[in-house]
């Protein structure tokens, strides 16, 4: 099954892939058009009748189609054809007008038409597109289509019908028969009295735009401010970072999460580390504490500031000191207590290493191929091998989602698989993961689940380090990343 919201995110996959929009409606079209000639013989008159959106550029396709297996087709527009805002259907609408002789196009008046003694009323009003509750002239082309004769046909999904939840707005289109697109819908299987018998009708969406993380799921995945946003709705991240030694990690990994549209980035370091680190930026908070590197002693400090945060990164240049990695592991557990969303990256996997800790499905995990192979506990070799199943086994060890980062990246919650190919091969360069992380964090801040968090994130890093690779080949710094952040988040597509 395939819910509405991850059907647009298909269509806008598949765009990514070559396969338009166009070519979706008219193979959407076409697929109703068989349905039909299926079960009514011509010359059978068929009525359209055709809202404003992609919905009706289907029901134009099909009534294209329709003529050519010799039926007599009637289109009825519910709106006037400068209301159509759909490029693909304004297309297909142009089309039918200039086939005068075989398609008889009328505009809806709800006053005067009346109910139709036809052979075939053809629902391709709202598909998926519901609003409730109902308005004109939608209300009441719904109770003609219902009074009419002949058999009812509904593209997509009968109009009036939820498809996500079956919920009826107001009145719905009874439908003697459904042609659903890709894969049912949920709300399909609630609401058998009004879809009648339902058909799957394949539309030409490659299996790709599934199996990879695409331009589509930024889209539709990552939420926009609301206007009346205030500071902090964007989100809170804390990073857990930085040693004497490494200054740049936590600061690539805050950049990196503001720039996906955290409000606020806390580093929280060594007293001296952080003073280094606010030099970098004055965007990114510092949070000081005493010693050269993390320790246990400084946990309860963190711990009581990290109740007031959205999401926390573990691990860019923490340090490989012995003490470092115990106090880690002490910082986890106090983060799965207070069930606040982390992402663990570089140091913090090798002290994750040692300890079996779970997450209850509250962490991503940002392994490379030798840190996946020390959470596995198997050699590298096997675990290049092997990955999908690694992933999975050691998602399900951890009770976390696992980033394996590679020239492919692949994303597990020890159920699902999905794949992301953006990235190239200049970002091997030092920081990359850093502003993975950061991305990451900044998603799980908004509440975005860490599934979808950990492969949003990898296409955003890798769709940013491809807009470097144009401007400057494989020399790319972990910061010509971070500039282009924004950049894929407003137009994923290109």
């Amino acid at each position: 099954m395939i819910t509405s919201l991850e059907m647009r995110i298909l269509e806008q996959n598949s765009v990514a892939y070559g396969v338009s929009t166009r070519l979706l409606m008219e193979n959407a079209g076409a697929s109703v058009a068989k349905e039909i000639a299926n079960r009514v013989k011509p010359p059978a008159e068929v009525v359209v009748f055709a809202g404003k959106g992609g919905n009706a550029g289907d029901g134009f396709v099909a009534a294209r189609h329709l003529v050519q297996y010799g039926f007599k087709v009637k289109v009825i527009l519910l709106y006037d054809k400068l209301l159509i805002k759909n490029e693909d259907a304004k297309a297909n609408l142009k089309i039918l007008e200039k086939m005068e002789k075989t398609v008889k196009i009328v505009k809806f008046l709800p006053n005067l038409i009346t109910p139709l003694r036809t052979d075939v009323v053809v629902d391709a009003v709202l598909g998926v597109g519901i609003k409730a509750p109902l308005r004109e002239p939608v209300k009441s082309a719904i109770e003609v289509i219902n009074k009419s004769e002949g058999l009812k046909v509904a593209i997509d999904v009968p109009s009036g019908l939820n498809p996500d939840t079956g919920e009826i707005a107001d009145n719905a289109v009874k439908a003697d028969l459904t042609i659903t697109f890709h894969d049912i819908k949920p709300g399909l299987l609630k609401a058998k009295e009004y879809v009648g018998e339902l058909i799957v009708a394949k539309i030409g969406i490659p299996p790709e735009a599934s199996i990879f993380v695409g331009p589509g799921n930024v889209m539709f995945e990552v939420p926009k401010k609301p206007k009346d946003a205030h500071k902090g709705v964007g989100g809170k991240v804390a990073i857990i970072g930085g040693s004497e030694t490494y200054t740049g990690a936590p600061a690539l990994a805050a950049l990196a999460a503001l720039r996906t549209g955290s409000d606020l980035a806390f580093v929280i370091a060594p007293e001296k580390t952080a003073y280094i680190i606010s030099s970098y930026s004055p965007n990114i908070i510092t949070i000081k504490y005493e010693g050269k590197y993390f320790t246990t002693n400084v946990i309860g400090k963190i711990v009581g500031f990290l109740r007031k945060v959205d999401a926390v990164i573990v691990g860019p240049g923490l340090g490989v000191q012995e003490e470092t990695f115990e106090a880690i592991i002490e910082l986890l557990k106090s983060i799965i207590e207070l069930k606040k969303p982390v992402v663990v990256d570089a140091d913090g996997l090798k002290a994750l290493a040692r300890e079996h800790l779970k997450f209850h499905g509250e962490a991503v995990l940002t392994p490379h191929m030798a840190e996946l192979a020390r959470l596995s506990g198997a050699d590298v070799e096997y675990v290049r091998e092997n990955r999908e199943d690694i992933c999975s086994l050691v998602s399900k060890k951890y009770e976390a989602v696992i980033l394996s980062k590679g020239p492919i990246d692949i994303i597990s919650d020890g159920e699902r698989l999905i794949y992301n190919k953006t990235g190239n091969p200049g970002m091997s360069v030092g920081g990359t993961g850093d502003t993975l992380s950061g991305i990451v964090g900044a998603l799980l801040a908004k509440g975005i689940s860490p599934f979808k968090a950990a492969y949003l994130g990898a296409f955003i890093n890798g769709l940013a380090g491809d807009l470097a690779h144009i401007v400057y080949g494989e020399r790319i710094l972990a910061t010509d990343i971070i500039d282009r952040i924004p950049e894929v988040l407003e137009k994923p597509m290109e």
